[in-house]
């Protein structure tokens, strides 16, 4: 992982900077932490075994422990990001008070939009918490708990919801998967992604995969519900719609 969760604390925060180009090289999946990250600049995909989210500039990724994934750049902007990690003890005040359930809800929605006029308020939030991190203050870890509670909250109630049937949806660039992907296809999706331009053929990705051309095929069928050559087509449907997003920009 780009920095680990320090295993003397329940909260870390790191504002990181790294090259467009970056890419996870492998999956990832926390073990007994959450994250959630507020992308500053930079379009990324990420690919769990639920689907593939397009993200960008002002956008909030959350994920819970358990679910693995890997990103890989969209664009050739900068990518930075404000990235926490914090264990369900840090914010004992939140599930104490409404119950262990709130977690999940938060983190049912991986990818956050939210509308034009709550943009700044969400940084605003990842700003602060970063500086107080940064701080010697005696009241450090409380102020941090507080805010970020909050934050958790403000998610929760202002984030646009995600209402993508299973396709492609025009506002988010969120493929939704029918089954839960095991990791040797998120890794076939993964190089898709990579290598779509070049039309790599379901042979090519079968054995990058460790399965037969005819065993891979099934398999990722049954898992996406579609086609190898069906699900390319949507990789580069949405390829095609963020560069004219970009363009717009």
């Amino acid at each position: 992982m780009p920095f680990p969760m320090p295993a003397d604390t329940s909260f870390f925060i790191a504002k990181r900077s790294l090259d467009s180009s970056y890419e996870m090289p492998t999956l990832e999946a926390a073990s007994d932490y959450y994250e959630i990250g507020y992308l500053l600049s930079g379009d990324r995909l990420s690919i769990t075994p639920g689907g593939s989210h397009a993200m960008h500039a002002g956008m909030v990724g959350t994920m819970p422990p358990f679910i693995y994934h890997r990103t890989l750049p969209l664009s050739n902007a900068p990518y930075k990001t404000y990235l926490i990690k914090f264990r369900p003890e840090f914010v004992k005040p939140l599930t104490d008070s409404l119950g262990q359930n709130v977690l999940e809800e938060i983190y049912s929605q991986l990818f956050n939009r939210f509308p034009q006029s709550m943009g700044s308020r969400i940084l605003l939030y990842f700003q602060e918490m970063h500086e107080i991190f940064e701080s010697d203050s005696p009241y450090r870890n409380f102020r941090l708990q507080c805010i970020l509670c909050d934050l958790l909250i403000t998610v929760l109630n202002n984030r646009l919801p995600n209402n993508a049937a299973d396709g492609l949806h025009q506002n988010t660039g969120q493929i939704i998967h029918k089954t839960p992907l095991t990791p040797p296809i998120i890794d076939a999706i993964y190089y898709m992604e990579q290598h779509y331009q070049e039309n790599p053929s379901l042979e090519t990705v079968a054995l990058l995969s460790g399965y037969s051309a005819s065993h891979f095929s099934r398999l990722f069928h049954a898992q996406l519900g579609k086609s190898y050559s069906e699900y390319l087509t949507r990789i580069r449907i949405r390829h095609a719609q963020d560069l004219l997003l970009n363009i717009k920009k």
